[in-house]
């Protein structure tokens, strides 16, 4: 491995572990006791799961974005076949997953809700404000088409999971496992690809 692609992998690494770090807070928080109701029942535990529909829809949209990813960015694909330390870094990005449902879709579509805003709004706002914090991806790449495209991506998935927590009853069980799927499948490779500019390689 060259020396560039390990300092590239290093930054890629500290970054996902401090981020994951900086967003585990707030939930190790409520786990030692002090009880931050956003995070009380998940739907991931007995009697409390979503509607079977919502899981199918979850299913269906994890499948689907994963395959586009895969798609758009051969790197990410050709990357998924390897076993290394950095791909279990990785594995910290379920913390995102978590954090993020919990903040975009429960959050802040009950707010619009409570506020007497329709489905409709809750599921755009939800939308555009989620891939609007997922700019970043484009500012590692410093690439405005990377730029372009990844808020585009992700504003469509943030639509796909709030139609998902509409569908399951504002369950957020469903919405938590197809995002900490799709990231542990391709958050790490995306960021790296974003990072080392390798995103427009095509597999060999």
């Amino acid at each position: 491995m060259e020396i560039t692609e390990k300092s590239n992998r290093r930054k890629t690494g500290l970054i996902i572990l401090s981020m994951s770090l900086f967003m585990f807070s707030p939930i190790l928080t409520h786990l030692i006791g002090y009880k931050i109701p956003m995070f009380e029942n998940l739907g991931l535990s007995s009697g409390t799961f979503a509607s079977a529909i919502a899981w199918i829809l979850a299913i269906v949209l994890t499948v689907s974005y994963v395959t586009y990813t895969f798609k758009v960015v051969p790197f990410v694909y050709q990357k998924q076949r390897e076993i290394s330390l950095f791909k279990m870094v990785g594995l910290l990005t379920i913390v995102g997953g978590i954090l993020e449902e919990v903040v975009f879709r429960r959050w802040l579509m009950d707010l619009l809700m409570k506020l007497g805003y329709g489905a409709a709004i809750q599921i755009i706002v939800s939308g555009l404000v989620f891939g609007l914090i997922h700019i970043s991806w484009g500012l590692f790449s410093k690439e405005k088409q990377f730029l372009k495209g990844a808020f585009i991506a992700t504003t469509f998935l943030g639509f796909g999971l709030a139609i998902v927590y509409i569908v399951g009853n504002r369950n957020i069980g469903p919405c938590i496992i197809a995002h900490s799927i799709i990231n542990i499948v391709i958050e790490p490779w995306l960021m790296l690809a974003a990072i080392s500019k390798t995103w427009k390689l095509k597999e060999e």
